[in-house]
C-alpha cells in the first residue's frame, strides 16, 4: 500500500509541474501564433491533465491516510500495552487524566501529521525540487532572485520552530492537568454533589482550562508572527521576480508565455515553501506530543519478568513465605519502613489473618505477594521459589484478590465474573455466583447475567459488587486467596451468606485475610498482629486474648463500641 501511495504521489506532483509548461504553450499560441486549433487542443489537454491529477490526488490522499491511520493505531495499541505493564507504583505517581491525555490528545496530534500532513509534505517537496530544477533550466538569473528569500524562510522556521515545540509541550501538559481534574470530579461525583462542591470543581477546572488557553494563545502568537514573516517574504520575492521578468520581456529575452510559466513555477515554489513551513510548525507541535508519548514507551516497567524464569509447580501448592522483608514506597532513607524486617511462613491451605491498627502495613504486605511492588530488602517466596524469579503471569495466575472496594468493568455481570477466566461457560459462571450467594440477586435483575453494571459497577450496591468480586475469585480457583476486608461492605444478612461461602472456599487454599473487624477472623488458623511494619503478636484468637496485648485491646475496644451501638438501637426503638 505504501509503495502504491508513493507512486501516485510522484505522478501527481509531476503532473502539477507540467501545468505551467502547458500554460506557456497556451498563451504563446494565443498571443504569438494566434492559432485557434492549437489553443483548443491545449485547453482540452489541460482539462484532461487536471482530471488525471484529481484522481491521483484522491488515490494518494486515501492510501497515505490509510497507512498513517494504521501507524497511529499501532502506536496507540503499543502505548496502551506498555501502560498495562507498569506497576501500581507508576500509576500512584501519575494522574489518570494525564495518562489518558497521552493516549488521546498527544497521539491525536501525531495522527494529524502521520495521516495527512506527511502526504502533503512529500508532495510539496517534489514540487519544490522540481520547480527549482525547471526554473534553473529556464532562467538561472531569475531563479537566483526567486530563491533569495529562502534563507529568511529557513531561518524563521528554525527560530520559531523551537519555540513552537516548547509551547506545544506546555499546552499539552496543561490540557492533561485539566483532563485529570475532570476525571477526578466525575469519578467522585457523589462526594462532589453531597458536599455541594460543584462551584469549586467548576472553578478548579476553569483555572486549568484558563492556563491551557493562555499557553495556546502564546503558541498562536508565535505561529502568527512566523506565518506573517513567511507571507511577506514570499510575496516580496514574487514581486521582484515579476519586475525582473517584465524587464526581460521588454528586452525581448522572454515571451509572455515564458514569463507566465516562470511566474507559475515561482508561485509553485512559494506555495511549497509556505506549505513546508506550515508542516514544520505542525511537525514541531507533533514533536512535543511525541516526546510525551515516547517518554512512556521508553520507560521500563519497575516490575518485569526475569530473563530466565523459574517454573511454579503445576498445580501450585500455595505455600507462602516472607523472609526479612523491608519496604517503603519512596526511596528516601529518612522515611520509616512501612514493613520493617517481617518474616512469616504460611503452609499450603493455612488460613492466616492479618490484624492491627490502620496504617500498620497489612495491605502493603499482601501487595508484595503478587509483585505489585518488590521489597527493598529480603524476599517473598511461593512454593519455595523467590517470586522475582517467576513469570508475572504464572505468579498472578495462582493468586486471587478480593479487594476492600472492588471495581467492576462497564460490561455485564457475566463478563465481570468471567474476567477471571474469559473462556468460562455460563454454567461455570453461574456456579461461581451461587458459591458467592450472588446468583439469587442476579436472577432478580431484568436481564439477569446480561445486566450492564455501569462504569466501575455503579449500578450495583456495594454488597452486590462485593459478591460479584468474590464470584470472580471463586471462578479463578486460585492456590492463594487474599481477602482485603472482603465482607466490610455487606449488611449483616449478606455478610453471613458470604462468610458461609468463604468457609467452603477457604478449604485447601492458602488464605490471607486482612480485617479490621475482628469477628471475621476467628476461624483463622493463625492470627498475626501487625503494628508499625512489624509482627508484634502471633497465635490463635484465644491465645491472643489470653496474652492481653494489642490484639486483646483492639478486640475489647471493638466489641465495646459494638455494644454501645446496640444500646443506641434499643433506645431508638
Amino acid at each position: 500500500m505504501l509503495a502504491l501511495a508513493t507512486l501516485t504521489l510522484v505522478l501527481s506532483a509531476l503532473l502539477g509541474l507540467a501545468f505551467p509548461m502547458v500554460v506557456r504553450y497556451l498563451l504563446d499560441a494565443a498571443f504569438i501564433q494566434r492559432n485557434r486549433a492549437v489553443l483548443d487542443r491545449i485547453a482540452i489537454g489541460l482539462v484532461l491533465l487536471f482530471t488525471v491529477q484529481a484522481l491521483l490526488n484522491y488515490a494518494q490522499t486515501y492510501l497515505l491516510s490509510a497507512v498513517g491511520e494504521q501507524v497511529v493505531a499501532g502506536l496507540r495499541r503499543e502505548l496502551f500495552a506498555r501502560l498495562l505493564l507498569m506497576s501500581p507504583g507508576f500509576f500512584a505517581e501519575r494522574r489518570t487524566g494525564e495518562l489518558t491525555s497521552r493516549l488521546t490528545t498527544d497521539i491525536g496530534l501525531l495522527q494529524g501529521v502521520l495521516s495527512h500532513q506527511i502526504a502533503e509534505f512529500s508532495r510539496q517537496m517534489l514540487a519544490l525540487v522540481g520547480g527549482i530544477v525547471l526554473l534553473t533550466l529556464m532562467q538561472p538569473r531569475l531563479t537566483l532572485t526567486a530563491l533569495g528569500v529562502v534563507p529568511l524562510v529557513v531561518g524563521s522556521a528554525l527560530f520559531f520552530g523551537r519555540r513552537l515545540r516548547r509551547m506545544t509541550t506546555s499546552v499539552q501538559d496543561k490540557v492533561a492537568d485539566a483532563t485529570a481534574v475532570a476525571e477526578e470530579a466525575f469519578s467522585q461525583i457523589r462526594t462532589v454533589q453531597s458536599f455541594v462542591q460543584e462551584p469549586a470543581e467548576r472553578q478548579r477546572y476553569g483555572e486549568r482550562i484558563g492556563e491551557s488557553v493562555r499557553a495556546a494563545l502564546v503558541r498562536a502568537n508565535i505561529r502568527g508572527v512566523f506565518f506573517g514573516v513567511l507571507t511577506f517574504s514570499t510575496f516580496v520575492g514574487i514581486v521582484i521576480v515579476l519586475w525582473q521578468g517584465g524587464l526581460l520581456v521588454l528586452e525581448g529575452q522572454l515571451t509572455p508565455g515564458e514569463l507566465v510559466q516562470f511566474l507559475l513555477y515561482t508561485i509553485t515554489i512559494a506555495a511549497a515553501i509556505g506549505a513546508l513551513a506550515s508542516f514544520f510548525s505542525s511537525y514541531q507541535e507533533a514533536v512535543g506530543a511525541a516526546q510525551r508519548v515516547f517518554e512512556i514507551l521508553e520507560t521500563n516497567p519497575a516490575i518485569a519478568d526475569p530473563v530466565s524464569p523459574a517454573e511454579l509447580p503445576s498445580p501450585a501448592r500455595g505455600s507462602v513465605a516472607f523472609d526479612g522483608v523491608f519496604f517503603r514506597y519512596q526511596d528516601d532513607p529518612s522515611l520509616p519502613w512501612i514493613l520493617d524486617g517481617i518474616s512469616l511462613t504460611c503452609a499450603p491451605g493455612e488460613v492466616v489473618a492479618l490484624v492491627g491498627p490502620s496504617g500498620g502495613g497489612k495491605t502493603t504486605l499482601v501487595s508484595l505477594l503478587p509483585r505489585f511492588w518488590d521489597p527493598d530488602r529480603g524476599s517473598v517466596l511461593m512454593d519455595g521459589i523467590d517470586i522475582r524469579s517467576l513469570r508475572l503471569a504464572d505468579l498472578r495466575s495462582a493468586i486471587a484478590i478480593v479487594p476492600q472496594d472492588p471495581a467492576l468493568f462497564s460490561g455485564t455481570i457475566r463478563e465481570n465474573i468471567a474476567y477471571a477466566r474469559p473462556g468460562a461457560s455460563l454454567g461455570e459462571v453461574e456456579a461461581a455466583a451461587r458459591g458467592a450467594h450472588a446468583h439469587e440477586f442476579i436472577e432478580r435483575l431484568p436481564r439477569g447475567y446480561d445486566t450492564l453494571v455501569g462504569e466501575r459497577g455503579i449500578k450495583l450496591s456495594g454488597g452486590q459488587r462485593q459478591r460479584v468480586a468474590i464470584a470472580r475469585a471463586i471462578l479463578k480457583d486460585p492456590a492463594v486467596l487474599i481477602l482485603d476486608e472482603a465482607t466490610s461492605n455487606l449488611d449483616t444478612e449478606s455478610e453471613q451468606l458470604i462468610e458461609d461461602a468463604l468457609s467452603k472456599l477457604l478449604v485447601g487454599r492458602t488464605t490471607l485475610i486482612i480485617a479490621h473487624r475482628l469477628s471475621t477472623v476467628r476461624r483463622a488458623d493463625r492470627l498475626l498482629v501487625i503494628d508499625r511494619g512489624r509482627i508484634v503478636e502471633e497465635g490463635t484468637h484465644g491465645e491472643l486474648l489470653e496474652l492481653g496485648g494489642l490484639y486483646a485491646r483492639l478486640y475489647q475496644r471493638q466489641f465495646r463500641d459494638a455494644a454501645l451501638s446496640e444500646e443506641d438501637v434499643e433506645l431508638a426503638q
